[in-house]
């Protein structure tokens, strides 16, 4: 089957972005995944991606991966779907995805899936945890972003979650795209007092609380992140704010999180 998608509305939606074909490429062909993967219903969308396609689409930078929860069942009532899922969404997308790698430990599952695309090759990765969600997960329509998307909705984590996954991810690592995101969510109207309700009970699933925040802003980390700043952050978004008052802004914010109500 040929692909759908006209290469004309791909030109168009990178000069819209300022962003590269090759990753309007793959934020396209992330999408078609998506589509596949919101069949496996032992599964609940998360983190990156799930801002850009499902709760503030066309307005959150772009990703490059999937991510989910495991909330039923074990790796290999997953893994064994997973050639004839990728063959049926190859069928009714036009995109040849191939399972290239699969690697996976008892809490862990990663798969790398190569894709033809209407571009070219190249490759997604979908990250899969067993569950750790400590909000209830919500269905959500997936935006149509392209328009050969088709209609669909999927189980995804709370918007309250996804942000105490990214403060507890900023104590574990330190990556820009995580410092972008979490100063960006926080600085819209969310809701506040589900988000302190939430944060303590996902940062306890690691051993943490809310007194390891300080760990996110170590004295190094100017130095840290700044030779890849915009580096990283310009792939995905543009334009990119300045680091030094993405972060100063970022502690600000975060108060809200730790003072009483």
């Amino acid at each position: 089957m040929d692909v759908l998608i006209d290469k004309r509305e791909l030109l168009e939606k990178a000069r819209e972005r300022n962003l590269s074909l090759v990753m309007i490429e793959k934020d396209y062909v992330l999408g078609w995944a998506l589509f596949g993967f919101s069949r496996v219903p032992s599964l609940v969308f998360k983190g990156g991606t799930a801002l850009s396609k499902i709760y503030f689409a066309e307005t959150w930078r772009l990703s490059e991966d999937l991510d989910f929860s495991l909330i039923e069942g074990g790796w290999e009532d997953l893994k064994r779907p997973l050639p004839g899922l990728l063959k049926a969404l190859a069928k009714e997308c036009g995109i040849d995805f191939r399972l290239a790698n699969v690697f996976d430990n008892p809490g862990y599952l990663q798969l790398k899936i190569q894709y033809a695309g209407p571009i070219g090759r190249n490759w997604i990765k979908v990250d899969i945890r067993k569950d750790d969600l400590v909000d209830t997960p919500e269905k959500k329509k997936v935006a149509r972003s392209y328009s050969d998307y088709p209609d669909f909705t999927l189980r995804v984590e709370s918007l309250a979650e996804i942000c105490a996954a990214k403060v507890r991810t900023l104590i574990e690592r330190r990556k820009c795209r995580d410092y972008f995101d979490l100063w960006k969510l926080l600085g819209l109207e969310l809701d506040v007092e589900r988000m302190k309700r939430i944060l303590p009970k996902k940062l306890a699933v690691k051993g943490l609380t809310t007194a390891d925040l300080v760990k996110m802003f170590p004295d190094d980390l100017p130095g840290t992140l700044q030779p890849y700043w915009d580096r990283e952050l310009s792939r995905l978004v543009e334009p990119v704010p300045e680091m030094s008052d993405v972060l100063e802004e970022l502690r600000q914010r975060l108060m809200v999180l730790t003072t009483s109500s």
